[in-house]
Formats: C-alpha cells, sequence, structure tokens
C-alpha cells in the first residue's frame, strides 16, 4: 500500500526509514521509476527549487515546474539509458530555475533496483554554480597568464634586440675614443669615459639578465630525462678560469638523473656554482662542494656549500628577489638577479630553493626538485 504523506512521498510505509534517510542529505534527490515518475523527493529538493510536494510526487519528472526539468538531451539519456544494462552518466544542465536565479546543476543518475524487482533511477543533484564559477575564474587566469606571458615574451624580443643595439654602439664608440684619444685626453675626462664605459657595461648586463629571467618562462625545453653529473662537469669546465684564478676547486659528488629542462639546469648550477667562486673570503681559496641526499616522496635534493663570505640569515630570503644586493656593487659585479633566476628555474620545474648561512661561515643552498613529472594532459 502506498501513500502520499506531509513529508511530500509517495512509498509503501516499510520504506518510511528510506525516506527519513534522504531526508537528512544536504543535496536533491530524486527517485524516478521506468516511467520518469517521482516516486520519491527529499526535503532538499523541495527547499531547493521551491517546490509543492502534492505538484511532484507522482508526477513525470519532464512536467516539472515550469519545464525546466524539459531538456531533451535529458530526456533521451535518460531513456537510452533506461532501456539497456548499462549505468547513467553524470549530465550537467545550465538553467534558469525559477525564483532561485541562474544555477548550474549536475546530475548524477544511477540505476537500481527496486524491491520487487522493478528498476528506478537514482537522480542527485548537485549545484555546481561556485565550483564552475571558480572554474571561470581559474580558466580567466590562465588566459591572462598567458598573455602575461606573451608581454613578456614580447618585452624579452625587444630586450634582446632594440635595447642591446645602442649599447652596443656606446660600448663601441667609447672603446675607440679609448684607443685612440685615451693618454691625449685630460685626466677627468679619461675618468668619465671609463665611468661611461663602466655604467654601459652594467647595463648590457643587467639587460642581458633580465631577459635570461623573463626566458625561464617563454624561452623553455621540455623535461627530459637529464644527467645532473655531466650537467655540473659543463658548469666546471666553463667556470674553469674563475677557478683557476680564485686559486680554488670545485668537488662534484655522485648526482642522480632527474626530468627537467638541461639547458635551465645548466643555467642553475651555473649561477649556484658561480656564485660560490664569486663571493669568497679574502686569501682564502674557495673550495665548493656539490652534493646530492637521498630524497623522498619521488624528489632529489641538490647541496652546494662553499667556505666563503656568508650572509645574515635574515636576509635568506630577500636574496632571491630581484635586483636585491647584499654587498655593494664596487665589492661585487653582477646585476642582483641570478638568484632571482634560481628560484624561478626551480619552481617551474616544481621545487624548491632555500639557503642558509652566517657571516664569514659560507653558504649552503639547498635545492629539491622532483625526479619525475607526471605527465601534462591538454587543456
Amino acid at each position: 500500500m502506498t501513500s502520499l504523506n506531509g513529508a511530500g512521498s509517495l512509498v509503501p510505509e516499510p520504506e518510511q526509514l528510506l525516506r527519513d534517510i534522504i531526508d537528512t542529505l544536504r543535496e536533491p534527490l530524486l527517485v524516478l521509476d521506468a516511467e520518469f515518475r517521482v516516486t520519491l523527493a527529499n526535503r532538499a529538493f523541495f527547499r531547493t527549487f521551491l517546490a509543492d510536494p502534492a505538484d511532484t510526487i507522482g508526477k513525470v519528472l519532464f512536467t516539472l515546474g515550469a519545464g525546466q526539468w524539459d531538456i531533451p538531451p535529458l530526456r533521451e539519456l535518460l531513456q537510452q539509458k533506461l532501456s539497456v544494462e548499462s549505468q547513467l552518466e553524470d549530465f550537467e544542465l545550465d538553467q534558469v530555475y525559477p525564483r532561485i536565479g541562474r544555477k548550474i546543476m549536475l546530475l548524477n543518475a544511477r540505476l537500481a533496483s527496486h524491491g520487487n524487482g522493478a528498476r528506478v533511477i537514482l537522480l542527485a543533484i548537485e549545484d555546481i554554480t561556485e565550483r564552475r564559477f571558480a572554474d571561470w575564474r581559474l580558466a580567466e587566469q590562465r588566459r591572462e597568464l598567458v598573455r602575461s606571458n606573451e608581454a613578456l615574451d614580447e618585452f624579452a624580443s625587444v630586450a634582446s634586440h632594440d635595447l642591446q643595439e645602442p649599447l652596443r654602439k656606446i660600448l663601441s664608440f667609447g672603446e675607440r675614443l679609448t684607443t685612440q684619444l685615451g693618454t691625449t685626453l685630460p685626466a677627468d675626462a679619461q675618468h668619465s669615459l671609463a665611468r661611461m664605459l663602466d655604467a654601459a657595461q652594467r647595463m648590457r648586463t643587467l639587460v642581458q639578465d633580465v631577459l635570461a629571467y623573463s626566458q625561464v618562462t617563454t624561452r623553455t625545453l621540455p623535461f627530459t630525462p637529464t644527467d645532473l653529473a655531466w650537467v655540473a662537469r659543463e658548469v666546471v669546465s666553463d667556470l674553469e678560469t674563475a677557478i683557476q684564478d680564485a686559486g680554488g676547486r670545485v668537488e662534484v659528488a655522485h648526482l642522480p638523473v632527474i626530468e627537467a629542462d638541461a639547458l635551465q639546469m645548466r643555467q642553475l648550477l651555473q649561477n649556484l656554482l658561480g656564485n660560490a667562486i664569486k663571493y669568497r673570503r679574502a686569501n682564502i681559496p674557495p673550495v665548493v662542494q656539490l652534493r646530492s641526499m637521498n630524497g623522498h616522496n619521488g624528489h632529489c635534493t641538490l647541496v652546494v656549500t662553499d667556505n666563503g663570505i656568508g650572509f645574515n640569515q635574515d636576509y635568506a630570503e630577500k636574496m632571491f628577489r630581484m635586483f636585491e644586493r647584499l654587498h655593494a656593487r664596487t665589492q661585487y659585479a653582477g646585476s642582483g638577479i641570478g638568484l632571482a633566476i634560481c628560484r624561478k628555474i626551480v619552481e617551474r620545474h616544481g621545487g624548491t630553493i632555500a639557503a642558509t648561512s652566517s657571516p664569514g661561515q659560507g653558504a649552503t643552498f639547498t635545492v629539491t626538485l622532483p625526479v619525475t613529472h607526471a605527465p601534462r594532459t591538454a587543456s
């Protein structure tokens, strides 16, 4: 025996417990029979869609309300799936519902068997409006990031051509004046010319470093198996003159093979090892060590230590910012971008970089990188 009770359900009395249970669900839920009539609806359905039990229970789904459920794709999907022994699929509806504004509903329909063997459809309804808006906002942020990267790429093109060409001329003509007239110019003129050339050279270095920073994301190579030991040997070879001039040495221990952008790994080690050689203590040959430590959770850890001048730990985070310098330009050359490039490379690879030190006690840079990267799906 069935009855239409005050809670809005057309169910046999023994199924009262089931109705009480589904009434506790926060999401709307409908139970449909093989003719798509609503045999059961929970309180969340009536509350969400402002429906009346008398106008819902026993009625065909597609006739409910102001016709917002009469959607041909939904009708076809339910008819098709009910005709075969298969699981129904999620179905997204983008509908304007009366008096509750625009809502995006995700329907999750499943076939089930009734106690008497008849098949029914369980139609769970989830309001995904906020989630969808969040997806849209994220997509817009991604598009904005693409536009930003394109602008950065355009700037990189300008920096690599338009900005450097005047600098080349300044340096060229300045050096020509120095060669031709240097000894005949008054002392103050020679000093001014030398300062001009020094400033032009610093500007060229700055432009090249900013270009390198921008290209971390705009000029990239795919991640491939990269032998960090081989990369380190190439970097040490490149730094050979600087190492010999400083009377120091670089010790490279066993390093792993990881999936990475090999060119950027070279940039990373070039900056870290080059800084370790540059920021050395007076009259003390630099000793730099590069080693790896056992990682965890699919990561490896690279450690670069030196016996150089060190720094106050309070400045450890500041060092990785653009144009930040802990020492005067007259003491140590550079643009203050090298460690910012290191951080950007490491973050592009999904890793972290940190520095620890104290004045006069050398420094330790710790880089943690994923050994492998999950395949990226098209978005």
